[in-house]
C-alpha cells in the first residue's frame, strides 16, 4: 500500500509543479528530495532479507467479466510489485530527475520543469508495473514529455528533430504493443481468459505452447522497441541528433532515463522466456551488441562535436547490456549470475556517468557557447574546476575502477569469456578504442595553449560546483562501494537464473 501511496504523492507532485511557474524548480527539487527519501527507506525495509521473488505487490482489480457459462473471463489489473532490478532502477529514474532538473534554468518556467518530472513519474511506474496494458501506457508517458522538451526548448531543428524522435520512438511503441496483443490473445485462446498480467504472458509454459509464427513474431516486437531505446546498430539514427538538439536537461534524461527502459525491457521483461529464443537469435543479438560497441566507438572517434561523441559513447556503454543479455542466455551456473548481474548493474549505473558528462559539458557550453573540441582548446587554464570535473565524466567513460562506469563493464568482460572465448577480445578493442578517442577528446579540448577567441572565462560558481560535486560523489560511492548494489541484483539474477 506504500508503494501506491509513493506514486499517488508523485503524481501529485508532478502536477502542481507544471503551476508553479518560476518556482517550478525548486518546489520539484523540494518533492523528490522528499520522494527519494521515502523510497529508499522503504527500500531498505522491504528488501533487508531480499530472496530473489517479486515483493511489494499491490493488485486491484479494475474491471472483471465472466460470461454466463463461465466460459469467458475478462480481468483487467492495476498491479505493482517490485524486484531488486525495479527497485535500483526507480531510485535511479527519481535521481535522474533530480539531476535533469538542478542544471535546468529557472527562468524557462513551470512547464519545463513540469515536463521533466512527467518523464521521471514515467519512468518511475514503468518499473513498477507488473501489468502489460499499464507498462504501456507508462512507456509512452515516458516518450510524450520528451517530444515537447525536444520540439519546444531544442537549439537547432528542433521542431524536425523531435518528430524524428517521435517516429522511431512510436514504431517501436506499436510492435511493443502488437507483442503485447498477441500474446494476450493467444492467452484468451488457450485459457478462456483475457489479461495483460506480465507473469502470465511471459510466463514459460505459456509462450512454449502457442504456435511459433506467434512466439517469434512477439519477440520480434519486444526486442525492435527495446533495442530502438538502448540505441542498438543499425537502429540508432536518432541518436546523436537527438542528443544534440535537446536542453541540456532533457539530454541527461535521455541518456540517463531511456535507456534504463531498454536495459529493464531485455533484462527484467523478456529474460523469463530466452529459453525459447531460437540458438541463432541468442547468437546474433550477441554479434548486434559487439557490432554496436565497435561502431559506436569508430563513429564517436569521428565527431568534432562534445555533445555529439558523449552520446556516441553512451549508447557504446549500453552496448555491453546487449552483450550480457545474449551472453547469460548461453552461460550456465554463477557464471550467469555474473554475467546477468553485471548487465543490470551497468543499465544502473550508466546514469551516474552520462549525467555528469552531459552536466560538466552544459557548465563549460554556458560559459564557450561552444561544443567544438577544437574550439575549446586550453580551458584548464580559465575553467581549472569545471574542467576537472568534465575530466572525471571522461575517466568515468572509458571504464575506470572507482568509478561507476567500471563494475558492469568489468563483470560482462570477464563473464562473456566462457560463453564467446576470444570473441571477447572485440570487446577489449572496443573499450580501447573508446579510452583512446575520450582521451583524444580531453587533451586537445583541455589542454595545450589556450584559445584567446574564447575571451575571459569565469569558473563554476558556488552552486555548479556543489551540483557536479554531488553527481561525481554519487558516481564514486557506486564505483567504490558496489556490493551494496550488487548484491540485490545478483540475488534477483540468481533466482532469474534458476538457481534459487
Amino acid at each position: 500500500m506504500l508503494l501506491l501511496f509513493f506514486f499517488i504523492m508523485f503524481l501529485i507532485a508532478v502536477i502542481v509543479s507544471f503551476f508553479m511557474g518560476k518556482n517550478s524548480k525548486r518546489f520539484s527539487l523540494i518533492a523528490l528530495g522528499l520522494l527519494t527519501v521515502f523510497f529508499v527507506a522503504y527500500s531498505f525495509v522491504k528488501f533487508y532479507n531480499y530472496n530473489g521473488q517479486i515483493i511489494s505487490k499491490y493488485n486491484f482489480l479494475l474491471a472483471s467479466f465472466t460470461s454466463s457459462n463461465k466460459s469467458i473471463t475478462v480481468n483487467i489489473n492495476f498491479s505493482l510489485g517490485l524486484t531488486g532490478f525495479t527497485d535500483l532502477l526507480i531510485i535511479t529514474a527519481l535521481i535522474v530527475s533530480i539531476f535533469s532538473i538542478v542544471i535546468g534554468d529557472r527562468e524557462k518556467g513551470g512547464i519545463f520543469f513540469g515536463l521533466l518530472m512527467f518523464t521521471g513519474y514515467g519512468l518511475a511506474g514503468l518499473f513498477a508495473m507488473r501489468n502489460f496494458l499499464f507498462f504501456f501506457i507508462f512507456w509512452e508517458i515516458v516518450l510524450v514529455p520528451i517530444f515537447f522538451l525536444i520540439s519546444r526548448y531544442g537549439s537547432v531543428d528542433k521542431e524536425k528533430i523531435s518528430i524524428k524522435f517521435f517516429i522511431y520512438t512510436h514504431i517501436g511503441s506499436l510492435f511493443l504493443l502488437l507483442s503485447i496483443f498477441t500474446l494476450s490473445t493467444y492467452y484468451f485462446i488457450k485459457y478462456s481468459i483475457f489479461t495483460f498480467q506480465i507473469a502470465d504472458l511471459m510466463s514459460l509454459s505459456f509462450q512454449s505452447a502457442i504456435p511459433l509464427f506467434a512466439l517469434y513474431f512477439s519477440f520480434f516486437g519486444f526486442l525492435l522497441a527495446f533495442f530502438i531505446k538502448l540505441p542498438s546498430f543499425p537502429l540508432h539514427s536518432w541518436l546523436a541528433d537527438t542528443y544534440t538538439s535537446s536542453p541540456f536537461s532533457g539530454t541527461v534524461m535521455l541518456s540517463g532515463g531511456l535507456v534504463t527502459m531498454a536495459g529493464y525491457g531485455l533484462l527484467g521483461i523478456m529474460y523469463p522466456v530466452t529459453g525459447l529464443f531460437p540458438r541463432v537469435l541468442i547468437y546474433f543479438i550477441i554479434i548486434l551488441g559487439l557490432i554496436s560497441l565497435v561502431y559506436f566507438g569508430l563513429v564517436g572517434m569521428f565527431q568534432t562535436n562534445l555533445k555529439r561523441m558523449i552520446a556516441y559513447t553512451s549508447a557504446s556503454e549500453m552496448s555491453f547490456v546487449t552483450i550480457a543479455f545474449g551472453t547469460s542466455v548461453l552461460s550456465t551456473g554463477y557464471v550467469r549470475v555474473f554475467d546477468l548481474s553485471g548487465g543490470m548493474f551497468q543499465t544502473f549505473a550508466h546514469v551516474f556517468v552520462a549525467s555528469l558528462a552531459f552536466s560538466a559539458l552544459y557548465f563549460i557550453y554556458k560559459r564557450t557557447n561552444t561544443m567544438e573540441i577544437y574550439g575549446l582548446r586550453g580551458l584548464y587554464h580559465k575553467m581549472p574546476r569545471a574542467s576537472t570535473f568534465f575530466l572525471a565524466s571522461i575517466l568515468a567513460s572509458l571504464g575506470m575502477p572507482t568509478l561507476a562506469g567500471f563494475i558492469g563493464e568489468f563483470s560482462i568482460t570477464v563473464s562473456s569469456f566462457q560463453t564467446i572465448g576470444l570473441f571477447t577480445i572485440i570487446i577489449v578493442f572496443g573499450l580501447i578504442l573508446i579510452a583512446a578517442y575520450l582521451i583524444w577528446a580531453a587533451q586537445r579540448s583541455l589542454f595545450g595553449f589556450y584559445n584567446e577567441k574564447l575571451g575571459p572565462l569565469k569558473d563554476l560558481n558556488r552552486s555548479e560546483f556543489t551540483i557536479l560535486f554531488f553527481i561525481l560523489i554519487s558516481s564514486i560511492f557506486v564505483g567504490v562501494y558496489p556490493t551494496l548494489f550488487f548484491k540485490l541484483l545478483s540475488i534477483y539474477a540468481a533466482h532469474l537464473g534458476g538457481l534459487i
